[in-house]
Parts: C-alpha cells; structure tokens; sequence
C-alpha cells in the first residue's frame, strides 16, 4: 500500500530558482523557426479527452499537440500555420466539446478548427479559413451557450459566432463599442471584456440585439493597459492583468454584485515594480500567473495580504526586455498539474498540491501523533527559512526516506507497514528544527 507524507511550511523564497513547485517536465523543439530575441513559442492550452491530459502550444511554425503524462511531455502531431515563420509572435487556442479552435495575429492567417476524436493517435484539421477573420488576437468559448468570443479580429472590436454547428461558426453579434477587446473571459453569456487602454468592461450577451453592460471600471488603482483576467470556479472573484511594466494584479471580489466590481486588493512579485505579469486562471483560491520574465508564480488569494506560495523561474536570464519568459497558463484540477508556456524555452509541466494545501493547518504547530487521512497525507504547519532536509525513520531508528528540497512540502512514496513512523527536519547547519511521529493503520 502506497502512502504520502506531506509536510507544510509557510515562508517565502525569493534568491532560488523554485519553491513549492515540481517540475514534472519540459519540452521544446529548436528545429522550430527562431524570431526576435529567440522566441520560439506563445500560448498554450491545456484539455483532457478520454481520461488524458493534452496540450496544444503555439509556436511561430504553427500549432503542436502533445500528450501530457505523468512526468513526460510527449509530442502527438504538429499542424502548420496558415501564416507562420518568424514575424509570428502570438497564437490562441480553446476547447469546445471534442474540438479545438486556434487563432493566429499576424499575417495572412485563419482561423483553425482540429478534431480530437481520433486521439491520441491523431488530430484531423476540418477547417481552415480566413472567410470570417484574418487575425485575431484571442478567444474565449462560452461552452455553456456555444458561443465563440473573438477578441480583435482584425485589430478591431470583438466578434461573436454560434458554436451550434461546430465545424461550422456563424456570426452571431459584432461588437463595437470599444474599439479592441484584446482578451475575454465569458461565463454563461456575462464577459468580462479587457479593452486595454479602455479598462475593464462587463456586458451581457444574452441577447444579440442590444448586450447590456453590467460593470465598468475605466479608471482604477494602479491602472496599465487591461490585458486579461479570470474568474474562479465559483464566481465570487475576478482577477485581472494590466500587462504594464510595474503594474500588480488585480483582484475584484464580487460578493456585491459585478454592477458594483471595483479592485479590492494588488497584488504581485516582490519585484512587481521590474516585471510584468501575462496571463491568470484563478482556481481553489490561488492565482495561477504566467508572469513573462518572472517565470510561473502562484499567489494565496484567500490570504491578507495576498501572498506569494509557489514559483518557478523558467526564464533565469538577465534581460533589459521584459517580455520573454513565461507567457501562458492552465491548470488540470484533478491532477494538480500546471502547464506553462516559456516564450523561448517550450513547455512546462508542473505539480502543486493545491487541494491539501488549501486545508493545511497554520497554526504553525508540531504535532505528536498526526493521523494519515483518507489521501494518506500528513499536514502541518512550522515555519523556516532555511534549505531543509527531510528524514523519516522506523521506531527501530533504520532511516526509511531522506530528501532536501527547495519546498513547503515533501511527497514521500512508502510501501510500509502499519505501525508508527517518525520524521525530522533538520536545517543547513543540521540541527532538528521538527520532529514528530505519524501512525499507518
């Protein structure tokens, strides 16, 4: 029988390349076409289809998808852009039943749409037309209405198409009355609308004769160019990204309704004022940030302040550019797996054991006797700032696991016994900062 201990800390980390994250893998193809400042790569997007994960990723050449596994990213097929080669910076893809739609913001581009139904052999291009729209910058798919956001086709306003027949979009409404809509988050036909210099619109979109706006915020603190944003699962927040140098992330809580919405708190990396955050999914109470060459960052919203808890640097360099490095996100709830794209470096593939860590004790105290609970996890709560080392032993005193790491937690895989166990933690100079012993029934 197979067991985790998992052990929690609450400190931040800023000097090394990771805290509280896994890499599970990476991936990247040099063969792929080099534009400006080595960028290779853009967006990606993340689905699940016949109990597997995958991923589709943007890159200057066109579009890849890849199967991700445990701890492997495997590649399944590459598709060629309409328009590809390197003036290409930025393709957006998204999900709707067993298809997928992309979009590409340069050139003489298309819209794309892939069938998955033959995965995870292959994927079928069934279509690939610029009959509705050459480029367009991003897209968002209302799943529950079958509706299709485009945001700037063109370089102008929004266009909205029915998703009825899937292969087959028809316009359904076109949108004007902000000049662009970079990026959209849609949720039953209420869009949060991000129209850069205009700030943040909200609009109903139930009908296509006249949508109705429901929330505004032009001017805000700490006001940039309104990039993105993301509303949690269970639709009392909305964060959003002003892709600004200097600039934090928003959060809007919408306990009081969206026709109230203003920014409740900020919040970013220590050096926020040096960066600038990309792209969010907000989920079990964490953001989830891509934060361009700050690499992959997760915050704690459901802390005052908002505090950081996790991050990895996937762009180490030193570069007075701001914008390489991380530039997409998306989250695998089930499997606590995180995908991020890094502009010149490809795909990551991360775990974060938000779940538990959302029920993690802060009471920041030892605890004798902790009891293995049903996902045979022990949590509790100590605080350190130091590099730790992990030990578990038998009551017998033969050591059964030893680790150092860079993290809050430690997942230790044991075949063992009933019977108790102790573990230790000892800090760089090798001194037992916690001790405490767990039980196997």
């Amino acid at each position: 029988m197979k067991y985790f201990l998992i052990i929690f800390f609450s400190f931040p980390a800023w000097s090394q390349q990771y805290f509280n994250v896994e890499l599970r893998s990476q991936w990247s193809d040099t063969t792929i076409t080099e534009g400006p400042g080595n960028v290779r790569f853009s967006d990606v997007w993340g689905f699940e289809y016949k109990n597997s994960n995958y991923a589709v990723l943007g890159s200057t050449d066109g579009t890849h998808f890849l199967r991700i596994e445990n701890n492997s990213i495997k590649p399944i097929q590459f598709e060629k852009g309409a328009f590809s080669g390197s003036l290409v910076q930025h393709r957006d893809f998204k999900r709707y039943k067993n298809y997928i739609y992309g979009v590409c913001d340069e050139g003489s581009s298309t819209l794309q749409i892939f069938d998955m139904r033959y995965l995870p052999d292959s994927v079928h291009k069934v279509y690939d037309s610029n009959e509705l729209f050459t480029t367009c910058h991003n897209l968002f798919i209302d799943t529950v209405k079958a509706k299709l956001y485009a945001c700037g086709p063109d370089n102008v306003g929004m266009k909205i198409y029915d998703l009825q027949e899937p292969e087959s979009p028809v316009l359904w409404y076109t949108f004007n009355n902000v000049s662009y809509v970079h990026d959209c988050f849609v949720s039953n036909d209420t869009a949060f609308l991000n129209a850069g210099a205009d700030g943040l619109k909200v609009y109903d979109f139930s009908n296509n004769v006249t949508p109705i706006e429901i929330g505004v915020l032009s001017l805000y603190q700490d006001k940039g160019y309104n990039h993105s944003g993301w509303m949690d699962p269970t639709k009392s927040m909305y964060c959003f990204i002003d892709e600004t140098l200097g600039k934090k992330i928003k959060l809007c809580s919408l306990k009081n309704g969206i026709d109230n919405i203003e920014v409740n708190a900020l919040f970013g990396t220590r050096n926020a004022v040096d960066y600038i955050p990309h792209n969010i999914i907000v989920h079990s109470g964490y953001a989830f940030v891509s934060y361009y060459n700050e690499g992959f960052r997760i915050f704690d919203l459901e802390q005052s302040p908002i505090k950081q808890v996790g991050f990895y640097d996937t762009y180490p360099e030193t570069n007075s550019f701001k914008m390489h490095g991380a530039w997409g996100v998306y989250v695998f709830e089930k499997d606590e797996l995180i995908l991020v794209s890094d502009r010149q470096s490809g795909l990551f593939s991360f775990y974060f054991p938000f779940k538990a860590f959302r029920n993690r004790n802060t009471d920041h105290q030892v605890y004798g006797t902790p009891f293995v609970n049903a996902e045979s996890k022990i949590i509790i709560g100590a605080e350190n700032n130091e590099n730790l080392r992990f030990n578990v032993f038998s009551v017998a005193g033969s050591i059964v696991y030893e680790s150092e790491v860079m993290r809050n937690w430690v997942n230790i895989p044991l075949d063992l016994n009933p019977g108790e166990y102790i573990y230790q933690i000892f800090s760089e100079v090798g001194e037992i900062s916690y001790s405490g012993k767990f039980i196997i029934l």
